[in-house]
């Protein structure tokens, strides 16, 4: 027994020194159990802990928007993405280390002479042979999806699938992961092509499961809901996680209830419920389930949310039951009471979270469309604040408080004014009425926002832990709650009590000096020094008192008298306040009207021009000018009304007013404009005639014809005055005259360009020059590219030494950039920044240029960095126009090859054209090596057992002590 044990001792011994020798150049049984056995427990194990513990991170801490569809996965939303960071680049790290040390390339020895099977054919043409590395790589790819990281995740998902094209089972995983990737990514063509892929192929449980999932997160995105069912009930089954389950129930229970199966909706949305989740997830869908309970018990789901929103524990979730509540409404087109319902929502809102804006923006949409654009600016003005600025509802948002901004101020002038007149042809005790009702209901919302105040402020106060503590002193009881800042019974105690009573006390006697006799306007004074030093008898000081204080009592109610009315007079408490608004003598009708007039002339113009809301900037101005009939610029008026009923196809209308325009007000430039014979052309083929007209323009200007540039320039000012290209027109105008001697009008002129369209492009050369000119530089006889933006300058003709002083360097080894250049909107950017992107990483593996936009000047520059000199990015140019696709998407662009030292004079000192005589001078001559490679990375770490470990590093000593040992861990 004995001997049989030693021999088992030494046969270990034995086996184990054999690991120590194994190497990654050699493929046996024992270096592939070896090597994955390390790669597991060594690295992989720690790397994938780390993973767990940033998946629960992200759970957590990830807040879902319950008012729209949940995403299947969390990592969608960016401040998700960024938690638990440390975590997945741990992973990430860990798995590089696993691969780099453990990767398996060399084939195993097999006999040559030995007829292969088809099967050990296909293992010998594998290109990685340790069994275990599959996982990590999966892995790294899993932190990197998790990090909102899709680029480089499908890059890495993209490179196992061609690593293990043998081996389709961990294909199909890698290609469902491929296919989620381009759903994050917004790339739903790119993602059906991966899906027709993993069809067509052989796929293994694992691979169906992914695919399962990532099929039905593609379907949410196109919006086929029905189709997505089925996928999403396979994947919740396979799932997990409890708490993923339940979202992904919850998901379920939304996508029925889209599709209109309120039962299924109600069983998901039960399931999440019993799954005991988050209290939020259980609050919202029991939320939900009102809305997908049987139609025609709108009344009994009301009711359910109505107890729902007494009870404490939702006081925090108050906008989102009204909001449910207000959704019920609308779907019985109550419309009174869903404003109703959205609005108390908006108001009993404790957080400034994606629910109440969503309560804000579907207020605002029906005031908007309801014409109430007062309402809808108090809506959007707040929800822009609110609303982040990813959703998609947030341009249209920003877009409509802007117009809204600049209305409301017209529109409530308008409406105050009205109201002010109507009640000044009230009878008094109607008017009386009137009033007292605004005091009402003003004293009734401070009451509730004082009610409101003191409860925040007690619950503040309130420990949030009850201990036990001995009853103090009663004589140490107001230091305590002086020195803890916790609210006492007593008044002063209550700093929130304290501030109301402040209120009441001014609004009642007015602001007050701390002093004795607070309440007389004029306390007792010694008087007896007003009447001299003379020697009355006892009668006489008694009358001279007697009069004295009758004087002062008389003064002190005067004055007081006189404060009250001012008093009352200031405070919105009393009819005083409103009455003196009311325009009742003709000075104040005439002031009420002037302001009434203006708005109403104001509002008009922007309800057709920003609004386009032309029917009801038609009534605005048709009350104008028949209310106010002596309106200044009625010209303007008349002008508006004719657009605006030829908008409406209204041409009758429209004739009538360009007719009184021309007949009223012939000297105006509108009538002038509209009884040009021309005008009907112009308003179909303007713009072409215009642009044809600037394009001789700036050609007659390149050939210094100027009396040319001048007789064109008179044809713009009286056929184009509101043109599309006025500012350039007089930018020409003013080089013109500046070349052609005239130096005063050349000043004055661009000096207009820079009053009249501050945001044009041509405005900042104006400015330039200008601010050069009142500096005391003097002109060149450089001349300026006006519309050649290939040779514009940011810096002027007026530059100093120390600009020219800079040149272009033909540095070769150094950071370059290749440079895609485009005038601004002249195509569609998204689409070439997904064809750049596209190419980059399923081009390049292992290297990654990083594309960033920048924007000058009407030019739009697309930059790919990260080329370690200029060989690098003339090899990664050459292979971008080999691509037959890419040569085609980038035809008409104009492609640079630049380092990044003269990049930063590029637009500046020197132009593009400058540039490219340069670069043909300097780079193109040069040679350059032609199977220079780019999917190579820019720094390679091999490691062997024989290397010395990095000093510090606790990870590689253990491992090597561990691997000299002979023990795997």
């Amino acid at each position: 027994m004995e001997k049989r044990f030693l021999h088992i001792i030494a046969s270990g011994f034995v086996f184990l020194s054999l690991l120590t020798a194994c190497s990654t150049k050699k493929n046996t049984s024992g270096t592939r159990f070896y090597h994955a056995m390390t790669a597991r427990f060594n690295t992989y194990f720690n790397g994938a802990e780390a993973f767990k513990e940033g998946v629960l991170e992200q759970q957590k801490g990830h807040k879902d928007n319950y008012t729209d569809l949940l995403p299947m996965y969390a990592v969608r939303n960016k401040s998700t993405a960024a938690m638990g960071k440390s975590n997945f680049e741990t992973t990430i790290e860990k798995c590089e280390k696993a691969i780099k040390l453990h990767s398996i390339k060399a084939r195993p020895k097999s006999n040559v002479n030995k007829r292969k099977t088809a099967k050990e054919k296909a293992y010998m043409a594998r290109k990685e042979f340790n069994p275990f590395l599959r996982h990590a790589w999966l892995l790294m790819g899993k932190a990197q999806f998790q990090q909102g990281n899709f680029i480089e995740a499908a890059s890495t998902f993209n490179y196992i699938s061609g690593l293990y094209a043998g081996q389709p089972e961990i294909v199909s995983v890698a290609r469902a992961y491929l296919a989620r990737c381009y759903v994050e990514l917004e790339w739903p063509y790119d993602a059906e092509d991966v899906f027709h892929k993993i069809q067509r192929d052989s796929t293994g449980s694992e691979g169906k499961r992914e695919f399962n999932a990532s099929y039905a997160d593609y379907l949410i995105f196109v919006k086929q809901y029905k189709e997505a069912i089925p996928y999403l009930q396979k994947t919740v089954k396979k799932e997990k996680s409890k708490q993923q389950r339940a979202r992904l129930n919850f998901l379920l229970g939304q996508l029925y209830h889209e599709t209109g199966n309120k039962a299924e909706a109600y069983k998901a949305l039960r399931r999440v419920i019993r799954a005991n989740p988050p209290y939020e997830l259980s609050f919202n869908a029991r939320i939900l389930q009102t809305e997908a309970m049987a139609s025609g018990n709108h009344n009994k789901m009301v009711k359910r949310l109505r107890r729902m929103a007494k009870n404490k524990k939702n006081k925090d979730y108050q906008d989102q039951i009204y909001y449910a509540i207000g959704n019920i409404y609308l779907a019985n087109q109550d419309t009174a009471r869903c404003i109703g319902a959205y609005e108390t929502g908006a108001k009993e809102s404790t957080q400034n979270g994606i629910a109440k804006a969503m309560v804000l923006l579907r207020l605002g949409e029906i005031y908007w469309d309801k014409e109430d654009y007062i309402n809808a600016q108090r809506c959007y003005a707040e929800l822009v604040g609110i609303l982040d600025k990813e959703n998609e509802a947030y341009k249209e948002a920003e877009r409509r408080s802007g117009i809204l901004t600049e209305l409301e101020p017209h529109l409530s002038a308008i409406k105050l004014q009205d109201s002010l007149q109507w009640l000044a042809k009230l009878p008094e005790n109607e008017r009386n009425e009137a009033i007292d009702k605004v005091i009402e209901a003003l004293k009734k919302q401070e009451k509730e926002e004082a009610r409101k105040a003191m409860q925040a402020e007690m619950a503040a106060n309130m420990p949030k832990t009850p201990t036990a503590t001995p009853t103090p002193p009663t004589g140490n009881r107001r230091a305590q709650a002086g020195a803890s800042g916790q609210t006492g019974t007593w008044y002063f105690y209550n700093p929130s009590v304290v501030a109301q009573g402040k209120r009441q006390f001014q609004r009642t006697w007015g602001k007050r000096p701390l002093e004795d006799n607070w309440r007389r306007s004029h306390k007792n004074e010694d008087r007896t020094e007003d009447f001299g030093e003379y020697d009355y008898s006892e009668e006489s000081d008694s009358l001279m008192a007697a009069q004295a204080d009758s004087i002062a009592l008389a003064d002190s109610i005067a004055e007081a008298q006189e404060r009250m009315a001012d008093s009352l007079a200031n405070d919105p408490h009393n009819r005083e306040y409103y009455l003196q608004q009311i325009p009742f003598t003709e000075e104040q009708l005439q002031a009420s009207n002037d302001i009434l007039r203006d708005a109403l002339y104001q509002a008009g113009i922007l309800e057709m021009e920003r609004l386009e809301n032309f029917g009801l900037a038609r009534r605005t101005l048709l009350r104008l000018i028949e209310t106010f009939p002596d309106v200044a610029d009625k010209d303007n008026v008349y002008y508006h009304l004719f657009l605006i009923n030829g908008r409406l196809n209204d041409m009758a209308e429209a004739e009538q007013y360009k007719q009184r325009l021309i007949e009223e007000f012939p000297d105006s430039r509108y009538a002038i404009m509209l009884a040009n014979p021309k005008y009907e052309l112009y308003a179909r083929q303007g713009k072409h005639i215009e642009d044809s007209l600037y394009a001789a323009t700036y050609e007659a200007y390149g050939k210094n014809e100027y009396e040319e540039v001048f007789r064109n320039y008179s044809t713009s000012t009286s056929d184009f005055p509101e043109g599309a290209h006025r500012a350039k027109f007089m930018f020409i105008q003013a080089m013109s005259q500046l070349y052609g001697g005239e130096r005063d009008s050349f000043l004055v002129t661009l000096k207009q360009v820079i009053e009249k369209y501050p945001k044009d492009e041509v405005t900042e050369i104006a400015q330039s020059i200008v601010k050069g000119i009142q500096e005391g530089r003097s002109l060149t006889d450089g001349k300026y590219a006006a519309s050649d933006i290939w040779s514009r300058r940011s810096l002027t003709a007026l530059q100093d030494s120390t600009a020219e002083a800079q040149q272009l360097s033909d540095e070769r080894l150094s950071n370059f950039v290749f440079l895609l250049a485009y005038p601004e909107n002249s195509l569609d950017e998204d689409q070439l920044l997904y064809e750049m992107a596209l190419y980059n990483f399923t081009s390049f593996m292992v290297r990654n240029f990083d594309i960033d936009i920048v924007k000058s000047d009407g030019l739009a520059q697309m930059r790919v960095s990260g080329f370690l000199n200029y060989d690098e990015a003339h090899a990664y140019a050459q292979k971008l126009y080999a691509d037959p696709h890419m040569s085609v998407v980038l035809k008409n662009i104009r492609s640079v090859i630049i380092s990044e030292s003269n990049l930063k004079l590029l637009g500046t000192v020197f132009s593009f054209e400058d540039y490219k005589k340069f670069y043909d001078e300097k780079f193109a001559p040069l040679q350059v090596p032609e199977d220079l490679r780019l999917d190579e990375p820019t720094s390679i770490e091999i490691r062997t057992p024989d290397d010395e470990p990095p000093a510090g590093d606790e990870e590689y000593e253990e491992e090597e002590e561990d691997t000299d040992s002979g023990i795997i861990f």
